[in-house]
């Protein structure tokens, strides 16, 4: 109203809804009927009226409804459209568009002059002419500006006169849209029969438009497809490098798989080597794409590494964790590039989110590559980016560093609080990933291991991953949880839903957390034993060699479980050592180093103790085949310390790698290590004895005593050294040891 305040509808009106109860009210806008009469004189003070006007329809009858004093309105709508003649939907003004537009392209210019000619946004709406609807739509995307309420009615307007736009006017359209986050769906649908019937008449960078529209849309019309393949195959020798690795792009977010476009397309690539520089965006872009659809060939990965590493100063974060991931899912090593990636990284660390991190430091450690201070600088970084990161973040990020034996403190500071913080709303996936790395890394926290026994849901975990978490519990001796896990094993047991693998990673794993006595286990524990031996009585063959491994290991050091009768089952564990070794010695050559490591420590036992007698025939053999295979060419430097470490950490062994998990390097050759295999169980610890003693001998060595570093022998790593009956200089030495 002319005074203010809200307006107030007239007590006609009240009565005139109340008695037509079937009645529906139409509320129209009265802004053009009083346009013409803005300029009129004010009401005076305290008129009543209302800004709409009220219409009552029914059925059968009808009312009428009082009609408010028009000369009320005028003022209140006049004085909004003096303010708002030249003011989008949106608040923005075309003079503030304008400005945007001289500031970016100049004064004088074609955009200038072009934000000039609009009084305002309703008159750009109201465009039919194809070229002017471009013209607004390419001008928007000059100054990155979106307007919804305008490119709806251009849409609506476009749909309506689909038959006068051509493949090429809507490529220009969908790019331009796509630009400032407009496309949709619905227009990539209906263009589609235009763009069959037009599409011939496109130039390379109008198809590669058309397919990133699609593909930036996410959908995929058959037939259009179709004819865009088609018209690159005819045109490939037109297409530029870049516009190549844009349109793998494109087939890759759609997952569309055609074998003979992307040959032609690394073909191409290959053959441009040296005739135009590509971008690290579109090196990144071909790396993922041919990855991703499993086009990857050592060639074209050996002409995109060496590209990227011209162009390496380039990469942004995003750019080298797509480059990372695709080397990893390609099973390709440069490690020139793996160098130049996490240098470029350190330059980029303050611009990565923990995810990305995450993926960059997993593909990496893929490689078993490791830099050292790269990962100092994450762990720098990661107080930052900690805070708005979810939790399977984080869980990668630590199965990163697992991976790569990297035992940092700083990191668990960091991570431990964060994951007690996060502890109601973990999901078991997270609890297993968590585990799963403070067990590779040896770290015992009891705070995360009473919120693990506290939060995590045991009867909803699947087999695996109730085989995989209290194998996790072995590796920390970490027993508390225990009682939930054996309740939920006995629900498989009952259900007949545990496989032989999985009972036998079960079985290993609790006769390691000293569940194997009557006078340290419950009766509970005791039945489930009964009833995984029983269970795995039988062939050995339907085990696979790591848990082959872990329940020879296992079965060497732990009694079998007894009860107040007796042994169960009769005596004895319910597979034999005996063949168990069998096993393992005709695997020798399949088996990882960390599973020879293993087995040489469990070799050494199988003669004193005397529930593993009956094994002991086999202890040559084995021996015999694990020294043939290390003379091989698989022998570690590490081997000695790992030795010592093992028998300290009481590992436990996962799954060796599969046939399909073979990294090639630059030269197309497998390399040895990559894949699927996890990290040595307990490296960190062997580092730790390879330094301690070679701190010991320097310092015996500063002071002029005679010691040797002994390696090869059966017992731990150690220094040797002759006792001093007369010290000079009343030089004293004491040497600690355990």
């Amino acid at each position: 109203t002319s005074v203010g305040r809200r307006p107030q509808p007239q007590r006609g009106s009240e009565l005139a809804q109340r008695h037509v109860p079937k009645a529906r009210m139409v509320m129209r806008p009265v802004a053009t009927k009083f346009l013409q009469r803005a300029r009129a004189p004010r009401a005076p003070d305290g008129a009543r009226g209302v800004g709409t006007v009220c219409e009552v329809e029914s059925g059968a009858s009808s009312s009428a409804a009082a009609v408010p004093h028009e000369r009320s309105i005028r003022p209140w709508y006049a004085s909004t459209l003096r303010d708002d003649n030249r003011l989008t939907r949106s608040g923005i003004s075309i003079d503030e568009l304008v400005q945007t537009a001289k500031k970016k392209h100049g004064k004088h210019g074609l955009f200038a002059d072009f934000w000039g000619k609009y009084a305002d946004i309703p008159s750009m709406a109201e465009a039919q002419e194809k070229a002017d609807i471009l013209q607004i739509v390419e001008n928007f995307a000059l100054i990155q500006r979106k307007h919804v309420y305008l490119f709806r009615i251009l849409s609506n307007t476009i749909l309506r006169t689909l038959d006068a736009w051509s493949a090429s006017d809507l490529a220009a359209l969908c790019h331009s849209w796509a630009q400032l986050g407009f496309l949709h769906a619905d227009l990539c649908v209906a263009m589609s029969p235009r763009v069959v019937a037009t599409a011939h008449a496109c130039n390379a960078q109008e198809l590669c438009w058309l397919m990133d529209a699609y593909a930036t849309a996410r959908c995929s019309v058959q037939s259009a497809v179709d004819e865009l393949i088609v018209q690159t195959l005819e045109g490939m020798d037109s297409f530029s490098p870049g516009q190549l690795c844009l349109h793998a792009s494109s087939f890759a977010r759609l997952n569309i798989q055609h074998a003979t476009l992307f040959e032609q397309i690394a073909e191409r690539l290959v053959e441009a080597e040296g005739v135009e520089r590509p971008t690290a965006r579109d090196l990144t872009l071909a790396a993922y794409s041919f990855a991703k659809l499993g086009y990857a060939t050592p060639r074209l990965f050996e002409h995109l590494a060496r590209a990227a590493c011209d162009v390496i100063r380039d990469f942004t974060a995003r750019d080298l964790e797509m480059l990372a991931v695709a080397l990893a899912r390609a099973r390709f090593r440069d490690q020139e590039l793996l160098e130049a990636m996490a240098l470029q990284s350190k330059r980029r660390i303050a611009q990565f989110k923990t995810e990305s991190l995450a993926l960059l430091l997993r593909s990496m450690a893929f490689f078993g590559f490791r830099d050292d201070e790269l990962l100092s600088r994450v762990v720098t970084q990661l107080p930052r980016a900690i805070l708005s990161c979810r939790a399977s973040d984080v869980t990668a990020l630590l199965a990163a560093f697992a991976s790569l034996q990297v035992h940092s403190m700083a990191l668990f500071d960091v991570v431990t609080p964060f994951l007690l913080e996060k502890a109601p709303v973990l999901a078991a996936p997270d609890w297993l990933g968590a585990l799963r790395s403070y067990a590779l890394l040896g770290h015992r926290d009891a705070a995360f291991l009473d919120a693990l026994d506290l939060h995590i849901e045991a009867p909803r975990l699947s087999p695996q991953q109730l085989s995989e978490t209290l194998v996790c519990c072995s590796r920390l001796s970490f027993a508390g949880a225990s009682g939930r896990l054996v309740a939920a094993t006995a629900k498989a047991l009952a259900d007949r839903a545990l496989p032989p693998e999985n009972a036998a990673q079960i079985y290993s794993a609790l006769l390691l957390l000293g569940h194997s006595s009557a006078t340290e286990a419950d009766a509970g524990v005791l039945n489930v034993l009964t009833e995984l031996a029983t269970q795995l009585r039988g062939d050995v063959r339907a085990l696979s060699r790591s848990a082959c491994v872990n329940l020879c290991f296992a079965s060497v050091l732990t009694p079998p479980p007894r009860v107040a009768s007796g042994t169960i089952g009769g005596g004895g564990h319910p597979i034999l050592a005996e063949a168990l070794v069998e096993r393992c010695t005709r695997e020798v050559p399949m088996l990882t180093v960390q599973e020879r490591l293993l087995l040489r420590r469990t070799t050494q036992a199988l003669e004193l103790l005397p529930w593993s007698r009956v094994a002991a025939s086999g202890v040559r053999r084995l021996l015999a085949a694990d020294a043939e295979a290390t003379m091989s060419g698989d022998a570690d430097p590490l081997e000695p310390y790992t030795m010592a470490a093992l028998g300290h950490l009481v590992p436990h062994l996962e799954e060796s790698p599969g046939a399909d998990s073979v990294a090639v390097d630059s030269t197309g050759t497998a390399v040895a290590g990559c894949g699927r295999q996890t990290s040595r169980p307990g490296v960190f610890a062997a580092h730790e004895f390879r330094d301690g003693l070679q701190e010991i001998c320097s310092a015996l060595s500063s002071r002029g005593l005679r010691h040797r570093l002994v390696l090869d022998a059966e017992a731990e790593a150690h220094v040797a050294m002759q006792r001093i009956s007369e010290p000079s200089e009343g030089l004293e030495v004491a040497l600690l040891w355990g």
